[in-house]
């Protein structure tokens, strides 16, 4: 049986120019397909989208951009669109300023996912702390950007962009050891693992582990929060502590 070897992933700090708060906005770079994130915006993020695979292979040589959020603090999202819209509707109101008001604003609430599969106009509000999962890629089209002067990426945008509402509820999270499976696509699965105690967990492919509450001892070393380290298949860990872990693999 092998055990578990502390692994952690190369961090980088990513929060930008939009005033993230302390201790967030950085990034996880592992050898596995993925990119983690912790987001905490000061104020709205632009309104984007981004192109799946087929399309971004064809006009960027690049793979697609396919995320999902975990909420950390509860506020508001922006999720696709109220009601059906066109092309034309959408390119006029974006020049023009008023693209806000057929826009899905959708207040989000701590423990929900939010599934951002490619083609979703999506937009993160002020104070809405996430925990992101990812495809390694970094194709965004910026639909919106509440009047910053920031170039818009308009006509690739309309040419991915999903115009109808979309559902935004999951079916419920499937229990595994140690957690729950929360989300699973072709592209990666997100988990939970709440820390009461002792958990052990023993990793079936590989996955990216990260303390997002609470306090944590691991192999007698205390965790700081955000800690973020790689299990590879069939390695082991136990951790005690009250707390939270999120997990992400391939999917």
């Amino acid at each position: 049986m092998r055990r578990f070897h502390p692994k952690p992933v190369e961090r980088i700090w990513g929060a930008g120019s939009l005033g993230f708060g302390p201790g967030v906005g950085e990034v996880w770079l592992a050898e596995e397909p993925l990119l983690l994130k912790v987001l905490d915006p000061a104020e709205w993020l632009s309104v984007q989208v981004h192109p799946p695979h087929a399309y971004a292979l064809e006009k960027e040589d690049s793979p697609g951009k396919y995320e999902a959020w975990y909420v950390l603090t509860p506020g508001e999202i922006v999720y696709g669109f109220k009601r059906p819209v066109s092309r034309e509707e959408v390119r006029e109101r974006a020049l023009e300023g008023t693209l806000d008001e057929v826009l899905n604003r959708v207040a989000v609430r701590p423990g929900q996912v939010i599934h951002l599969p490619a083609g979703l106009v999506h937009a993160l509000g002020p104070g809405v702390r996430v925990y992101e999962v990812q495809t390694p890629s970094d194709l965004t089209y910026r639909l919106y950007d509440y009047g910053r002067p920031r170039p818009l990426h308009l006509e690739k945008a309309l040419e991915v962009a999903i115009l109808s509402p979309l559902p935004l509820e999951l079916p419920p999270p499937r229990p595994v050891p140690g957690g729950e499976e929360l989300l699973s696509t072709p592209y990666f699965r997100l988990h939970r693992f709440p820390l009461m105690g002792r958990l052990r967990l023993r990793a079936e492919r590989p996955l990216l582990l990260t303390l997002v509450e609470g306090r944590a001892r691991l192999q007698g070393e205390e965790l700081p929060l955000w800690a973020t380290f790689l299990l590879e298949p069939g390695e082991e860990v136990e951790a005690e502590g009250q707390g939270l872990f999120l997990g992400a693999s391939p999917g």
